[in-house]
Protein backbone atom coordinates (compact mmCIF):
# COMPACT_ATOMS: atom_id res chain seq x y z
CA UNK A 1 0.00 0.00 0.00
CA UNK A 2 1.39 3.37 -1.01
CA UNK A 3 2.10 5.75 1.86
CA UNK A 4 0.55 9.22 1.36
CA UNK A 5 2.83 12.17 0.71
CA UNK A 6 1.85 13.82 3.99
CA UNK A 7 2.79 10.69 5.89
CA UNK A 8 6.17 10.44 4.21
CA UNK A 9 6.76 14.11 4.96
CA UNK A 10 5.87 13.64 8.62
CA UNK A 11 8.18 10.65 8.93
CA UNK A 12 11.00 12.52 7.25
CA UNK A 13 10.64 15.54 9.55
CA UNK A 14 10.48 13.41 12.72
CA UNK A 15 13.50 11.29 11.78
CA UNK A 16 15.48 14.28 10.53
CA UNK A 17 14.95 16.22 13.76
CA UNK A 18 15.85 13.16 15.83
CA UNK A 19 19.07 12.40 13.95
CA UNK A 20 20.12 16.06 13.86
CA UNK A 21 19.66 16.27 17.63
CA UNK A 22 21.62 13.06 18.16
CA UNK A 23 24.41 14.22 15.86
CA UNK A 24 24.67 17.61 17.54
CA UNK A 25 24.80 16.05 20.99
CA UNK A 26 27.42 13.49 19.97
CA UNK A 27 29.66 16.31 18.82
CA UNK A 28 29.19 18.03 22.18
CA UNK A 29 30.17 14.90 24.16
CA UNK A 30 33.83 14.00 23.61
CA UNK A 31 33.47 10.74 25.52
CA UNK A 32 30.53 9.55 23.39
CA UNK A 33 32.39 7.07 21.24
CA UNK A 34 31.32 4.74 18.45
CA UNK A 35 31.18 1.89 20.98
CA UNK A 36 28.60 3.80 23.01
CA UNK A 37 26.60 4.49 19.86
CA UNK A 38 26.44 0.77 19.11
CA UNK A 39 25.65 -0.05 22.74
CA UNK A 40 22.77 2.42 22.76
CA UNK A 41 21.55 1.14 19.40
CA UNK A 42 21.28 -2.44 20.71
CA UNK A 43 19.48 -1.29 23.86
CA UNK A 44 17.11 0.93 21.88
CA UNK A 45 16.31 -1.78 19.33
CA UNK A 46 15.53 -4.26 22.11
CA UNK A 47 13.34 -1.86 24.09
CA UNK A 48 11.57 -0.65 20.96
CA UNK A 49 10.88 -4.23 19.87
CA UNK A 50 9.27 -4.96 23.24
CA UNK A 51 7.09 -1.86 23.00
CA UNK A 52 6.14 -2.86 19.45
CA UNK A 53 4.99 -6.33 20.53
CA UNK A 54 2.78 -4.89 23.26
CA UNK A 55 1.48 -2.10 21.00
CA UNK A 56 0.36 -4.64 18.41
CA UNK A 57 -2.13 -6.07 20.90
CA UNK A 58 -3.61 -2.62 21.53
CA UNK A 59 -3.88 -1.73 17.87
CA UNK A 60 -5.36 -5.10 16.82
CA UNK A 61 -8.17 -4.91 19.37
CA UNK A 62 -8.84 -1.27 18.55
CA UNK A 63 -8.89 -2.01 14.84
CA UNK A 64 -11.58 -4.66 15.29
CA UNK A 65 -13.93 -3.31 18.01
CA UNK A 66 -12.67 0.26 18.57
CA UNK A 67 -11.74 -0.52 22.17
CA UNK A 68 -8.60 0.49 24.05
CA UNK A 69 -7.94 -2.66 26.07
CA UNK A 70 -6.31 -1.13 29.13
CA UNK A 71 -6.01 -4.61 30.66
CA UNK A 72 -3.48 -5.53 27.98
CA UNK A 73 -0.59 -4.52 30.26
CA UNK A 74 -1.80 -7.02 32.84
CA UNK A 75 -1.94 -9.75 30.18
CA UNK A 76 1.71 -8.87 29.55
CA UNK A 77 2.34 -9.33 33.31
CA UNK A 78 0.62 -12.73 33.34
CA UNK A 79 2.85 -13.91 30.51
CA UNK A 80 5.95 -13.11 32.55
CA UNK A 81 4.61 -14.90 35.63
CA UNK A 82 3.56 -17.99 33.68
CA UNK A 83 7.07 -18.32 32.27
CA UNK A 84 8.63 -17.67 35.68
CA UNK A 85 6.68 -20.46 37.37
CA UNK A 86 7.22 -22.80 34.42
CA UNK A 87 10.99 -22.42 34.76
CA UNK A 88 11.16 -22.42 38.57
CA UNK A 89 8.68 -25.15 39.52
CA UNK A 90 9.37 -27.77 36.88
CA UNK A 91 9.62 -30.70 36.86
CA UNK A 92 6.32 -31.09 38.70
CA UNK A 93 5.25 -34.26 40.49
CA UNK A 94 3.56 -36.47 37.93
CA UNK A 95 0.12 -36.22 39.55
CA UNK A 96 0.32 -32.42 39.65
CA UNK A 97 1.72 -32.35 36.11
CA UNK A 98 -1.23 -34.43 34.91
CA UNK A 99 -3.74 -32.18 36.69
CA UNK A 100 -2.11 -29.04 35.27
CA UNK A 101 -2.04 -30.60 31.80
CA UNK A 102 -5.73 -31.40 31.92
CA UNK A 103 -6.59 -27.91 33.19
CA UNK A 104 -4.35 -25.90 30.86
CA UNK A 105 -4.45 -28.22 27.86
CA UNK A 106 -8.17 -28.84 28.13
CA UNK A 107 -8.97 -25.13 28.30
CA UNK A 108 -6.60 -24.36 25.46
CA UNK A 109 -8.16 -27.14 23.40
CA UNK A 110 -11.68 -25.81 23.95
CA UNK A 111 -10.61 -22.28 23.06
CA UNK A 112 -8.69 -23.41 19.95
CA UNK A 113 -11.58 -25.60 18.79
CA UNK A 114 -13.95 -22.65 19.11
CA UNK A 115 -11.63 -20.20 17.37
CA UNK A 116 -10.72 -22.37 14.39
CA UNK A 117 -14.03 -24.25 13.90
CA UNK A 118 -12.62 -27.70 14.61
CA UNK A 119 -16.00 -29.44 14.57
CA UNK A 120 -14.71 -32.75 13.27
CA UNK A 121 -13.88 -35.25 16.08
CA UNK A 122 -10.93 -36.46 13.99
CA UNK A 123 -9.44 -32.96 13.79
CA UNK A 124 -10.07 -32.37 17.48
CA UNK A 125 -8.37 -35.63 18.41
CA UNK A 126 -5.48 -34.85 16.09
CA UNK A 127 -4.91 -31.59 17.97
CA UNK A 128 -5.67 -32.87 21.47
CA UNK A 129 -3.20 -35.77 21.54
CA UNK A 130 0.03 -33.89 20.70
CA UNK A 131 -1.04 -30.86 22.75
CA UNK A 132 -1.84 -32.76 25.95
CA UNK A 133 1.08 -35.17 25.65
CA UNK A 134 3.49 -32.34 24.89
CA UNK A 135 2.38 -30.25 27.88
CA UNK A 136 2.54 -33.28 30.20
CA UNK A 137 6.04 -34.21 29.07
CA UNK A 138 7.26 -30.63 29.44
CA UNK A 139 5.82 -30.21 32.93
CA UNK A 140 6.56 -33.62 34.39
CA UNK A 141 9.95 -34.82 33.21
CA UNK A 142 12.44 -31.96 33.02
CA UNK A 143 13.18 -28.44 34.09
CA UNK A 144 12.05 -26.10 31.36
CA UNK A 145 14.35 -23.80 29.47
CA UNK A 146 13.32 -20.39 28.26
CA UNK A 147 12.03 -21.62 24.88
CA UNK A 148 9.68 -24.20 26.41
CA UNK A 149 8.61 -21.72 29.11
CA UNK A 150 7.91 -19.12 26.41
CA UNK A 151 5.79 -21.63 24.50
CA UNK A 152 3.72 -22.59 27.57
CA UNK A 153 3.40 -18.96 28.61
CA UNK A 154 2.05 -17.99 25.19
CA UNK A 155 -0.56 -20.76 25.39
CA UNK A 156 -1.67 -19.89 28.93
CA UNK A 157 -1.70 -16.14 28.27
CA UNK A 158 -3.62 -16.52 25.02
CA UNK A 159 -6.28 -18.53 26.87
CA UNK A 160 -6.39 -15.84 29.56
CA UNK A 161 -6.89 -13.14 26.93
CA UNK A 162 -9.78 -15.03 25.32
CA UNK A 163 -11.40 -15.62 28.72
CA UNK A 164 -11.06 -11.90 29.48
CA UNK A 165 -12.87 -11.07 26.25
CA UNK A 166 -15.55 -13.67 26.95
CA UNK A 167 -16.25 -12.58 30.54
CA UNK A 168 -15.63 -8.82 30.51
CA UNK A 169 -16.20 -7.54 26.97
CA UNK A 170 -18.56 -9.84 25.08
CA UNK A 171 -21.59 -9.18 27.34
CA UNK A 172 -21.18 -5.46 26.52
CA UNK A 173 -20.84 -5.90 22.77
CA UNK A 174 -23.91 -3.80 21.97
CA UNK A 175 -23.42 -1.33 24.81
CA UNK A 176 -22.11 2.24 24.36
CA UNK A 177 -18.39 2.46 23.80
CA UNK A 178 -17.90 4.29 27.11
CA UNK A 179 -19.20 1.23 28.98
CA UNK A 180 -16.58 -1.02 27.40
CA UNK A 181 -13.85 1.53 28.10
CA UNK A 182 -14.81 1.68 31.79
CA UNK A 183 -14.90 -2.12 31.87
CA UNK A 184 -11.39 -2.26 30.39
CA UNK A 185 -10.09 0.05 33.12
CA UNK A 186 -11.88 -2.03 35.77
CA UNK A 187 -10.42 -5.24 34.34
CA UNK A 188 -6.95 -3.71 34.51
CA UNK A 189 -7.32 -2.82 38.20
CA UNK A 190 -8.87 -6.22 38.95
CA UNK A 191 -5.96 -8.12 37.39
CA UNK A 192 -3.41 -5.89 39.14
CA UNK A 193 -4.93 -6.54 42.54
CA UNK A 194 -5.55 -10.21 41.82
CA UNK A 195 -1.90 -10.51 40.82
CA UNK A 196 -0.81 -8.99 44.14
CA UNK A 197 -3.11 -11.34 46.00
CA UNK A 198 -2.06 -14.51 44.18
CA UNK A 199 1.60 -13.83 43.38
CA UNK A 200 2.41 -11.56 46.31
CA UNK A 201 3.10 -7.81 46.21
CA UNK A 202 6.89 -8.15 46.22
CA UNK A 203 9.40 -8.03 43.41
CA UNK A 204 10.77 -11.44 42.41
CA UNK A 205 14.14 -11.90 40.76
CA UNK A 206 14.04 -13.54 37.35
CA UNK A 207 17.57 -14.51 36.34
CA UNK A 208 17.41 -18.00 34.84
CA UNK A 209 20.63 -19.65 33.76
CA UNK A 210 20.11 -19.44 30.02
CA UNK A 211 22.06 -18.41 26.98
CA UNK A 212 20.04 -15.20 27.02
CA UNK A 213 21.82 -14.01 30.15
CA UNK A 214 25.29 -14.98 29.04
CA UNK A 215 27.54 -11.89 28.84
CA UNK A 216 28.92 -11.23 25.39
CA UNK A 217 31.18 -8.55 24.00
CA UNK A 218 33.00 -7.39 20.92
CA UNK A 219 35.61 -4.73 20.34
CA UNK A 220 35.19 -1.49 18.42
CA UNK A 221 38.54 0.24 18.31
CA UNK A 222 40.00 0.45 21.81
CA UNK A 223 36.65 -0.11 23.58
CA UNK A 224 34.45 -3.09 24.29
CA UNK A 225 30.70 -3.28 23.69
CA UNK A 226 29.06 -5.44 26.36
CA UNK A 227 25.64 -7.05 25.95
CA UNK A 228 23.71 -10.25 26.62
CA UNK A 229 22.03 -12.68 24.30
CA UNK A 230 18.59 -11.29 25.03
CA UNK A 231 19.50 -8.06 23.21
CA UNK A 232 19.93 -10.10 20.03
CA UNK A 233 17.06 -12.54 20.56
CA UNK A 234 14.32 -9.98 21.28
CA UNK A 235 14.49 -8.22 17.86
CA UNK A 236 14.71 -11.61 16.12
CA UNK A 237 11.64 -12.97 17.95
CA UNK A 238 9.79 -9.71 17.30
CA UNK A 239 10.62 -9.84 13.60
CA UNK A 240 9.59 -13.49 13.31
CA UNK A 241 6.26 -12.91 15.09
CA UNK A 242 5.57 -9.87 12.92
CA UNK A 243 6.19 -11.87 9.74
CA UNK A 244 3.88 -14.65 10.96
CA UNK A 245 1.23 -12.10 11.93
CA UNK A 246 1.46 -10.34 8.57
CA UNK A 247 1.16 -13.66 6.74
CA UNK A 248 -1.85 -14.65 8.84
CA UNK A 249 -3.69 -11.34 8.37
CA UNK A 250 -3.05 -11.03 4.63
CA UNK A 251 -2.97 -14.63 3.40
CA UNK A 252 -5.41 -16.72 5.43
CA UNK A 253 -9.19 -16.95 5.47
CA UNK A 254 -9.43 -15.97 9.12
CA UNK A 255 -7.08 -13.05 8.47
CA UNK A 256 -9.36 -11.82 5.70
CA UNK A 257 -12.31 -12.18 8.07
CA UNK A 258 -10.43 -10.01 10.60
CA UNK A 259 -9.83 -7.31 7.99
CA UNK A 260 -13.47 -7.43 6.90
CA UNK A 261 -14.64 -7.10 10.50
CA UNK A 262 -12.30 -4.19 11.08
CA UNK A 263 -13.71 -2.43 8.02
CA UNK A 264 -17.41 -2.98 8.82
CA UNK A 265 -18.48 -5.54 11.42
CA UNK A 266 -22.19 -5.43 10.54
CA UNK A 267 -21.64 -6.00 6.83
CA UNK A 268 -19.10 -8.74 7.56
CA UNK A 269 -21.62 -10.51 9.78
CA UNK A 270 -24.27 -10.30 7.05
CA UNK A 271 -21.78 -11.87 4.66
CA UNK A 272 -21.36 -14.87 6.95
CA UNK A 273 -18.36 -13.85 9.08
CA UNK A 274 -18.59 -15.01 12.70
CA UNK A 275 -17.78 -11.67 14.34
CA UNK A 276 -17.60 -13.11 17.87
CA UNK A 277 -15.06 -15.66 16.68
CA UNK A 278 -12.98 -12.99 14.94
CA UNK A 279 -12.92 -10.78 18.04
CA UNK A 280 -11.92 -13.70 20.27
CA UNK A 281 -9.20 -14.62 17.78
CA UNK A 282 -7.92 -11.04 17.91
CA UNK A 283 -7.59 -11.26 21.69
CA UNK A 284 -5.93 -14.66 21.30
CA UNK A 285 -3.24 -13.31 18.96
CA UNK A 286 -2.73 -10.05 20.87
CA UNK A 287 -2.32 -11.93 24.15
CA UNK A 288 0.19 -14.29 22.54
CA UNK A 289 2.32 -11.32 21.46
CA UNK A 290 1.98 -9.77 24.93
CA UNK A 291 3.18 -13.02 26.51
CA UNK A 292 6.28 -13.07 24.31
CA UNK A 293 6.98 -9.45 25.25
CA UNK A 294 6.41 -10.18 28.95
CA UNK A 295 8.84 -13.10 29.01
CA UNK A 296 11.53 -11.20 27.13
CA UNK A 297 11.01 -8.09 29.25
CA UNK A 298 11.34 -10.10 32.48
CA UNK A 299 14.53 -11.80 31.32
CA UNK A 300 15.94 -8.51 30.04
CA UNK A 301 15.42 -6.61 33.29
CA UNK A 302 15.74 -9.58 35.67
CA UNK A 303 12.63 -9.10 37.78
CA UNK A 304 8.84 -9.46 37.83
CA UNK A 305 6.09 -8.01 40.00
CA UNK A 306 2.28 -7.72 39.74
CA UNK A 307 2.40 -4.08 38.58
CA UNK A 308 5.11 -4.61 35.97
CA UNK A 309 2.63 -4.28 33.11
CA UNK A 310 1.32 -0.85 34.10
CA UNK A 311 4.01 1.48 32.77
CA UNK A 312 5.10 -0.60 29.72
CA UNK A 313 1.43 -1.03 28.86
CA UNK A 314 0.75 2.71 28.95
CA UNK A 315 3.91 3.42 26.95
CA UNK A 316 2.93 0.80 24.38
CA UNK A 317 -0.51 2.39 24.11
CA UNK A 318 1.23 5.72 23.49
CA UNK A 319 3.39 4.01 20.85
CA UNK A 320 0.28 2.63 19.12
CA UNK A 321 -1.28 6.11 19.02
CA UNK A 322 1.97 7.71 17.85
CA UNK A 323 2.32 5.24 14.97
CA UNK A 324 -1.40 5.26 14.16
CA UNK A 325 -3.88 3.35 16.30
CA UNK A 326 -5.41 0.53 14.26
CA UNK A 327 -2.36 0.25 11.98
CA UNK A 328 -0.06 -2.73 12.48
CA UNK A 329 2.96 -1.06 10.80
CA UNK A 330 2.16 2.05 12.83
CA UNK A 331 2.33 0.10 16.09
CA UNK A 332 5.75 -1.26 15.16
CA UNK A 333 7.02 2.14 14.06
CA UNK A 334 5.70 3.81 17.22
CA UNK A 335 7.26 1.19 19.47
CA UNK A 336 10.67 1.41 17.81
CA UNK A 337 10.59 5.21 17.77
CA UNK A 338 9.71 5.31 21.45
CA UNK A 339 12.49 2.86 22.33
CA UNK A 340 15.12 4.85 20.43
CA UNK A 341 14.03 8.18 21.87
CA UNK A 342 13.98 6.84 25.43
CA UNK A 343 17.45 5.27 25.23
CA UNK A 344 19.25 7.96 23.25
CA UNK A 345 17.83 10.95 25.13
CA UNK A 346 18.86 9.43 28.46
CA UNK A 347 22.30 8.53 27.10
CA UNK A 348 22.93 11.90 25.47
CA UNK A 349 21.32 13.99 28.21
CA UNK A 350 22.15 12.17 31.49
CA UNK A 351 20.55 14.92 33.59
CA UNK A 352 17.17 13.93 32.10
CA UNK A 353 17.41 10.27 33.14
CA UNK A 354 14.95 10.82 36.01
CA UNK A 355 12.36 11.95 33.46
CA UNK A 356 12.77 9.15 30.93
CA UNK A 357 9.18 7.96 31.39
CA UNK A 358 7.89 11.41 30.39
CA UNK A 359 9.23 11.32 26.83
CA UNK A 360 6.53 8.93 25.61
CA UNK A 361 3.75 11.18 26.78
CA UNK A 362 5.35 14.39 25.51
CA UNK A 363 5.63 12.81 22.08
CA UNK A 364 2.06 11.53 22.38
CA UNK A 365 0.76 15.04 23.11
CA UNK A 366 2.67 16.47 20.16
CA UNK A 367 1.31 13.80 17.82
CA UNK A 368 -2.26 14.37 19.02
CA UNK A 369 -1.85 18.11 18.50
CA UNK A 370 -0.32 18.09 15.03
CA UNK A 371 -1.24 14.70 13.52
CA UNK A 372 -4.06 13.00 15.49
CA UNK A 373 -4.20 10.02 13.11
CA UNK A 374 -0.60 9.07 13.97
CA UNK A 375 2.50 8.94 11.81
CA UNK A 376 1.16 6.38 9.34
CA UNK A 377 -2.41 5.99 10.55
CA UNK A 378 -5.46 6.44 8.39
CA UNK A 379 -7.31 9.75 8.54
CA UNK A 380 -10.80 8.80 9.70
CA UNK A 381 -12.29 12.29 9.59
CA UNK A 382 -15.88 12.13 8.36
CA UNK A 383 -16.92 14.68 5.78
CA UNK A 384 -20.54 15.86 5.89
Amino acid sequence: MRVPITTRGTLFVVLAVFFLLVGWRIQALPDYTLARVVQDFLNALTLGSLYALIALGYTMVYGIIRLINFAHGEIFMLGAYFAFFAMVLTPLPLALALLTTLLLGGTALLVTRSLFNLESPKKTAGLAFPLLVGIFVLLGFRQLGWIEALFLSMIATAVSGVLLELVAYRPLRGAPRESMLITAIAASFFLQNMGQLVFGPYVKGFNPETVLNRPLSFRIGPEEVYFTGVLLVVPLITGLLLLLLNFFVTRTRLGKAMRATAQDAEVAQMMGVNVHQVIALTFFIGSTLAAAAGVMYAIRFGQIHPLMGLLPGIKAFAAAVIGGIGSLPGAVLGGLLLGFIEIYVVSLFPTLSAYKDVFAFVLLILILLFRPSGLIGEDLTEKV
